[in-house]
């Protein structure tokens, strides 16, 4: 019996492709207008690779902590911030987040609702990423001589960053929970997309041109998502 999974279609695609993450389990990556009924065949192909994927997932998802419940501190180790947080309950408000104090966040409202401060925190991280990683590639993006357009934040589920051919550049706020090396190798691997926009091994070669540690840091990016809190990871 093949397992479970989720299809995926996109323009960007050329070839079929398998994922497999925390958050989706195995997704199957399709280019535009690919028959379907020939995805059964092809994970029969790849029955071996798929088992030994699907383990090791139910494995990390075994070693995650329990849901955290109204955290009391985030911690930002790519902008070297630490935040303790206090929590005011006032019922049928909707829950904000305000700084109180230097390092000090204050959310207030129906805070019973995890929902609702969960989502309270993303908006709260979106506006620092936009804050502090938006000028971070910009001034790269100077650096390494690279033209870039714009520079967005969002807070995606399984990319780390994303690069458009019109000179557009995406990350992801939850780059904040990352150490300063990984952060930076991620705004790296999207410049160097303005110049490849493929994985060739001219845009491998100009990125560890740029950065020689970048194998290294790409595997060690594989496994980072357990600095990703897990208060961000529920109610998505």
């Amino acid at each position: 019996m093949l397992p479970e999974y989720t299809v995926r279609e996109t323009t960007r695609a050329k070839h079929v492709r398998f994922r497999v993450s925390i958050s989706d389990g195995l997704v199957v990556v399709i280019p535009k207008g690919f028959d379907r009924r020939r995805i059964p065949g092809l994970l029969e192909e790849k029955r071996e690779w798929v088992g030994r994927a699907m383990k090791q997932i139910e494995a990390h998802r075994a070693d995650l902590p329990p849901p955290e419940q109204q955290p009391m501190s985030i911690e930002l180790p790519a902008i070297g911030q630490s935040w303790q947080l206090e929590w005011r309950e006032i019922p049928g408000e909707t829950v904000s987040v305000a700084a109180i104090a230097p390092s000090r966040l204050r959310l207030s409202g129906s805070i019973d609702d995890s929902d609702a401060w969960r989502a309270a925190l993303r908006g709260w991280l979106m506006a620092q990423g936009r804050e502090h990683l938006i000028p971070w590639a910009e001034r790269m993006a100077h650096v390494a001589g690279v033209r870039i357009e714009r520079v967005s934040v969002r807070c995606q589920k399984t990319r780390w960053g994303s690069y458009s051919p019109r000179n557009r550049v995406s990350l992801n706020a939850q780059l904040l929970f990352l150490p300063e090396r990984l952060v930076r190798y991620v705004i790296l691997h999207e410049l160097c997309h303005a110049k490849h926009t493929d994985h060739s091994p001219a845009f491998w070669n100009l990125l560890r041109m740029h950065e020689p540690d970048a194998d290294c840091l790409r595997a060690e990016l594989r496994t980072i998502w357990r600095h990703v809190p897990s208060w961000l990871q529920q109610g998505r």
